[in-house]
């Protein structure tokens, strides 16, 4: 029993990893505040995450800071790029509705295919900056090719990612009773549970290290 509560007991480590994941979660919130830098939080947080998966660990706190200002600029910009698009994207879906109905399904139809694509690039962009050094244009390149080169993978990521609205839309009152742990704790748990896909995905991009 001893062990069961000792550092390395299975108590122990699931504590460990939920504390990780609540202080994770917090500093993805405040770095997020500004909205500007919520590409930049994103990354960090993925930067964390991965590591985890791949048994990297460090300080949490300092590891985090550390990936938010390596990755601020060149997130921000991603960030921008992609809302700048999901906004021209909702403007486009408001303005199929106002089409005579014999065009309107069509146009419908490829709305829903840009939201789709779009969806795909969110999706994966954050985790391939937070993985591999590249131009912005190649990140966000690889992100959508990786994602169309693994539906599967993407469409297990998105259902995680959403698991929230999932929950809102089906049971509203249990969405509120789970408020607390949506906003404190769901980030760096969904992250984290992304992160084992996306590595899975990745290691196809990676090579083997040489044998010595």
């Amino acid at each position: 029993m001893s062990g069961l509560f000792a550092p390395e007991g299975l108590l122990g480590r699931a504590l460990s990893r939920f504390t990780e994941l609540l202080t994770l979660s917090c500093l993805w919130l405040l770095c997020s505040i500004p909205l500007l830098t919520m590409g930049a939080s994103m990354t960090a947080l993925y930067t964390m995450t991965l590591r985890m998966v791949r048994k990297e660990e460090g300080k949490i706190a300092g590891g985090f800071l550390q990936a938010f200002r390596a990755n601020l600029k060149a997130s921000t910009w991603i960030h921008l790029l992609l809302s700048l698009l999901g906004v021209f994207l909702g403007l486009y879906w408001m303005a199929v509705g106002i089409l005579p109905g014999a065009v309107k399904p069509f146009f419908r139809g490829a709305s829903l295919l840009f939201w789709v694509l779009w969806l795909m690039e969110v999706t994966f962009v954050y985790a391939v900056q937070a993985r591999f050094d590249n131009t912005i244009w190649n990140i966000m390149k690889n992100a959508w090719l990786m994602a169309a080169g693994n539906l599967p993978f993407f469409l297990l990521i998105l259902l995680i990612t959403g698991l929230p609205v999932w929950i809102f839309f089906l049971n509203i009152g249990l969405f509120l009773r789970l408020l607390p742990a949506w906003i404190f704790l769901w980030p760096g748990m969904c992250a984290w549970l992304n992160s084992f896909l996306f590595h899975r995905c990745f290691r196809r991009y990676i090579p083997d290290p040489p044998e010595e």
